[in-house]
């Protein structure tokens, strides 16, 4: 079988052939397997998926999220999660199993207005998402600086092994909560450090495609340059992306070595992207 680097992808193109497992955004035609979505094709130990580059957030159970409540009814919160669909927070997730309608006051625990950070507990598409706050750092944002970004950036974001938020926070003094939908909180002791990493979590956003990003963001930051280190997340959850060797799409049979995303298919040509550091 021939080599297949990582590319970009639009719907319809052949990824690669063979017998490899489908995992996202991918589906087998005979021994192919096709793209169905634009992004980037990756290949893992596990099979070969489609990163995509844009796309609305579709929640998946466990996922962590930064919603805003945005009504209530007697029984439940409405939550939104940056997605097509709205969650809701049971009462009685807050209250306990005591929750009484007539007795407690909702609004003194989270009113209209309030960012909370919180859990999908359970999602199926036949219904909104549901969350909980039954987790260790979870419940009521008190302060800090609003940003929403893709949900496809935030594993670009987070970097390999949490590398480039790490850098982020370490230049800045701050801390930057990220929820897998997207939404991401700053947190600093100082305005100026505040702004320095919002500005680097946007240049993040926007060029979360490109090679050398982490040395661009450290300059940003005045941070003294170190020997590189694959920066990207390992991929998890439908905005799961990678980056780093260039490596070849390995036979189903062998122990793969991670392939990183990107190259570019333009009037039936493809273009191989730079890979990052």
């Amino acid at each position: 079988m021939n080599d297949v680097r990582r590319r970009y992808v639009i719907p319809g193109d052949k990824i690669v052939e063979g017998n490899y497992r489908p995992i996202m955004n991918v589906v087998r035609s005979g021994n192919a397997l096709i793209a169905t979505r634009i992004g980037i094709a990756e290949a893992g130990r596990d099979g070969v998926k489609v990163i995509p580059l844009s796309g609305v957030y579709i929640p998946r159970v466990n996922d962590l999220v930064i919603g805003k409540i945005v009504d209530h009814t007697s029984l439940s919160w409405e939550v939104d999660i940056n997605s097509c669909f709205s969650a809701n927070l049971p009462a009685s997730d807050v209250f306990g199993r005591d929750f009484s309608p007539a007795r407690d006051d909702m609004t003194k625990h989270l009113a209209i207005g309030d960012m909370i950070t919180a859990r999908v507990a359970a999602f199926d598409r036949t219904r909104d998402p549901m969350l909980t706050l039954q987790d260790r750092d979870l419940g009521k944002i008190p302060r800090g600086e609003l940003l929403k970004i893709s949900a496809t950036r935030v594993p670009r974001l987070i970097g390999k092994r949490g590398s480039m938020i790490q850098t982020i926070e370490q230049a800045t003094q701050t801390r930057v909560l990220i929820g897998q939908n997207g939404i991401v909180v700053v947190t600093g002791r100082s305005p100026e450090g505040i702004e320095q990493a919002v500005k680097a979590i946007r240049m993040v956003e926007d060029e979360a495609h490109t090679a050398n990003l982490t040395q661009r963001i450290k300059v940003l930051l005045n941070v003294p340059d170190t020997p590189a280190a694959a920066e990207e997340a390992p991929p998890a959850s439908s905005n799961g992306g990678s980056s780093g060797g260039g490596a070849p799409i390995p036979p189903p049979q062998q122990e793969a070595t991670r392939a990183d995303s990107s190259s570019e298919t333009q009037q039936g040509k493809e273009m191989e992207v730079p890979d990052e550091k």
